[in-house]
């Protein structure tokens, strides 16, 4: 793995790190959770499954998250698209011949499905794990409690702990993004194709809530019984997601 830092234009900088072996047809682009980063166990399996089969990987920190390069930046949903966007342009500029697919988790997968929704992109296949699909509310409905909208109004800032990983910075600005961008009313199918896996036992996101995604766009969803929101309860799970992603990639559903 090569750790690679990627320019934006606003001059922020997008540090990630990649694998991508000779002759790759594809670069899976990883885009991590909420209080997660590009180090993740996620990321972690997929350079491990997807490079031994011809796959390259790049996965990179997210603004507010990971290594300091990216928590500089104050985490916004635009600030997000532009992030995805600059490490798939990057791809395509240093591996012309690979086409960019992405795999995105959680939050990340929230703000996939809007960047494949509202913005140009180059990838065409898109694997949730875990959506977010609620992710307004689970970050809104906490912002509500006076005691923390005084906060908010104080320092500019929340730093609400869902229990994932390390806390992140939520700005003002991003409280409006989320209310502005409902998932079941902004996201539109369009070009890309989307597949979704989710854990039947998912405190975070609960299954019902991804089912009804899956069903009001047409898309399909794999569920795994007793599984939690990492995917992992069962060891041999983690595997078994990067073989239906693998697939996905290659072409089946």
């Amino acid at each position: 793995m090569q750790p690679i830092h990627i320019a934006k234009a606003g001059g922020a900088v997008v540090p990630a790190i990649c694998d991508v072996p000779e002759g790759a047809g594809q670069i899976v682009i990883m885009v991590h959770g909420f209080e997660s980063s590009k180090a993740c166990a996620t990321g972690q399996l997929l350079f491990r499954r997807m490079v031994p089969a011809g796959l390259g990987v790049i996965a990179y920190d997210q603004p507010g998250h990971g290594w300091a390069e990216a928590r500089r930046e104050p985490l916004t949903l635009s600030a997000c698209f532009e992030s995805l966007a600059a490490v798939e342009n990057a791809a395509a500029k240093r591996f012309p011949r690979a086409r960019p697919v992405y795999f995105a988790s959680s939050f990340g997968a929230y703000v996939a499905l809007l960047y494949v929704s509202l913005r140009p992109h180059l990838g065409r296949r898109l694997f949730v794990r875990c959506g977010a699909v609620n992710m307004p509310a689970l970050l809104l409905g906490p912002a509500r409690d006076p005691a923390a909208r005084a906060l908010l109004e104080r320092q500019g800032y929340l730093q609400p702990n869902l229990g994932i990983g390390d806390p992140v910075k939520v700005p003002a600005r991003m409280f409006a993004d989320l209310a502005a961008h409902d998932l079941f009313k902004r996201f539109r199918p369009g070009g890309t194709a989307v597949r979704m896996v989710h854990g039947e036992a998912d405190p975070v996101v609960p299954v019902a809530a991804a089912q009804a995604f899956a069903a009001r766009f047409d898309l399909p969803i794999t569920v795994f019984p007793g599984e939690n929101h990492s995917l992992n309860a069962d060891p041999k799970t983690p595997d078994r997601v990067a073989d239906l992603a693998l697939a996905f990639f290659r072409g089946a559903f």
